[in-house]
């Protein structure tokens, strides 16, 4: 089994990027419980606060539009109903469509990736495929900012007789997301039978179209007057093989000495080191690093861990690594 899992850290600065519907003249953001960790006099408690957030339903919404276009610039099989997401708001996924899953893989690589469930309308054996692809909520570092809140912005917006006054709420805050990508799972109906002839092209298309939705602006919404401005921070990305591995949350801590430090890169490559000592696995990190400058200590972890410059040179070198430990084909 070859599985990648990513880990990012965004600064974005004034965004609307998941706005609930709203009644009157105000709308919210949307917002979650997230716990907290508070240093006080030595001593760690754990407060609650409500902060801003993104929810992974809309992170796959915007990749699976990056993964549309990407795959129908390219010739890779889509439905007309992923390609017309446009016209129909979203991705429906042939809801009514009864075909078994191997004909539906075979005809649309969004179906294939993102997974799709189709029922009887009387009632029945429903068709579903569960995603190969897996997004977190875009979460805010709490632990790394004292204060984060959304904040109501006054707007008016003028006609020929009047102006309307509107309040939008609108978020700040180191973001943090973590994606999970099941190789091995993309162009199998089961893990041995392979449905498709372009397997490969399948998970260089999965894999890219990350660095599309990131790179392209396809997150968020009210992106007319609102679009989101997003610096990357930090990554770590980890290829294992033969067993799931997922990188540790993408935040930072205080050290020993008071001062922040990267610790979701020091906690994954602790972790990695074990885990292929434990299971006899393979394990490639990458990782991007534009706030500590950090570089692993130890001889074994220089060995597995590999620094780039950007997230689409991270990307990229993730995409290489699992193409030369992935089978095409029937194999």
């Amino acid at each position: 089994m070859v599985f990648v899992s990513f880990g990012f850290r965004f600064r974005v600065n004034v965004e609307a990027m998941n706005m609930v519907e709203s009644v009157g003249n105000y709308a919210r953001h949307r917002t979650a419980p997230i716990i907290r960790q508070v240093l006080e006099d030595g001593n760690v408690r754990y407060e609650v606060q409500f902060l801003p957030v993104v929810s992974g339903q809309s992170v796959a919404n915007a990749y699976m539009r990056a993964l549309t276009d990407l795959a129908v610039s390219r010739n890779i099989p889509v439905c007309d109903m992923c390609r017309s997401y446009m016209e129909l708001g979203g991705f429906p996924k042939r809801p009514n469509e009864l075909k078994d899953v191997g004909a539906r893989i075979q005809e649309c690589a969004v179906e294939d990736i993102t997974g799709f469930m189709a029922a009887p309308p009387g009632g029945g054996q429903a068709v579903r495929r569960t995603s190969r692809v897996q997004f977190s909520y875009l979460i805010p570092d709490a632990d790394s900012a004292r204060h984060v809140s959304p904040m109501p912005q006054f707007h008016v917006r003028y006609g020929k007789e009047e102006q309307m006054i509107f309040n939008v709420e609108s978020g700040s805050a180191i973001y943090t997301l973590i994606t999970n990508i099941d190789v091995d799972g993309i162009g199998r109906v089961d893990s041995n039978k392979i449905v498709v002839n372009n397997r490969k092209d399948r998970i260089t298309l999965a894999i890219e179209a990350l660095a599309l939705m990131i790179n392209g602006g396809y997150v968020g919404a009210k992106k007319s007057r609102y679009f989101p401005q997003m610096e990357p921070l930090g990554a770590v990305a980890v290829v294992s093989h033969p067993y799931p591995f997922v990188v540790s949350p993408p935040k930072v801590r205080q050290d020993s000495n008071g001062a922040l430090a990267p610790w979701y890169l020091e906690d994954t490559v602790t972790r990695a080191l074990r885990f292929k000592q434990m299971f006899n696995a393979t394990v490639k990190i990458f990782y991007l690093d534009n706030e500590f400058n950090w570089v692993p200590q130890s001889d074994e972890a220089k060995k597995i861990i590999e620094r780039v410059n950007d997230i689409n040179s991270l990307i990229d070198k993730v995409k290489n690594e699992v193409l030369g430990q992935t089978k095409d084909g029937t194999a």
